[in-house]
């Protein structure tokens, strides 16, 4: 159950979100959304591709995180080992909350809310929300800059799709990976760009590309893919301990 509440520095004064990895299955996933916004510095740390679901119907953005169920080989007992994470993981128990508008008044501005319910939400330790005299804490500003990039993401997210697909430069990924002790892991339904086909576009299409801040993003999704070095050193260190 969830108990959503706008969040304000009087009723909320005393509140600390409890960040640590250990308390936090939320954080203990394989792969999570990610936004177009955010790859110049995703790419950095990730293997960033896109999904398509089985359906055919809707594609996303995924940064992959672990090669197995509920494993995220970018934490470790002091937190993230990255210097940046997804913004989807990051705004942890908050989230973007819209007042409903009065008949022919404009839109509300978008309110900051959080789960009182949610275990990570609590009064004796972890990251403040709010300073003694009520400012904004580091932390509340980290999550506001998460939300933002949550907020704005999603129509992003669905220009790129829309340019990539009209333009067919998806080409699909075969991530077929092969451990130190044989295990192997297979990534189905995923999607890159053709490198060749972007190269090949015409002035024109190019230059859609960059109108609508695209074509950057474009070829940092494909450079993130050497990335996937990273992941498999990661889960070799990992299963070496066992």
């Amino acid at each position: 159950m969830s108990n959503i509440t706008v969040l304000n520095n009087i009723d909320h004064s005393s509140l600390k979100v409890n960040v640590n990895p250990a308390d936090n299955p939320s954080l203990r996933v394989n792969r999570t959304q990610v936004y177009a916004s955010e790859i110049a510095d995703l790419q950095k740390e990730f293997p960033v591709l896109i999904y398509r679901d089985e359906q055919g119907n809707s594609l996303q953005l995924h940064a992959i995180l672990g090669l197995e169920k509920d494993e995220n080989l970018f934490l470790d007992d002091n937190g993230w080992t990255t210097r940046f994470v997804p913004s989807l993981l990051a705004r942890g128990p908050f989230s973007i909350g819209y007042p409903k508008a009065k008949e022919g008044s404009e839109k509300p501005a978008p309110m900051i809310c959080i789960d009182l319910d949610d275990s990570r939400v609590n009064a004796q330790s972890g990251e403040d929300i709010f300073l003694p005299m009520g400012g904004e804490s580091g932390y509340l500003q980290y999550v506001k800059k998460a939300l933002q990039t949550v907020e704005t993401g999603a129509q992003y997210n669905q220009t790129l799709f829309a340019l990539v697909t009209e333009m067919d430069l998806l080409e699909p990924v075969s991530v077929e990976i092969k451990l130190s002790n044989v295990e192997q892991v297979k990534l189905n339904n995923y999607y890159t760009i053709n490198q060749q086909k972007l190269a090949s576009l015409p002035g024109e299409q190019l230059s859609r590309l960059n109108q609508y801040g695209m074509l950057g993003p474009l070829y940092l999704l494909m450079a993130s893919m050497g990335n996937f070095q990273q992941l498999i050193a990661l889960k070799n260190a990992k299963n070496a301990m066992f």
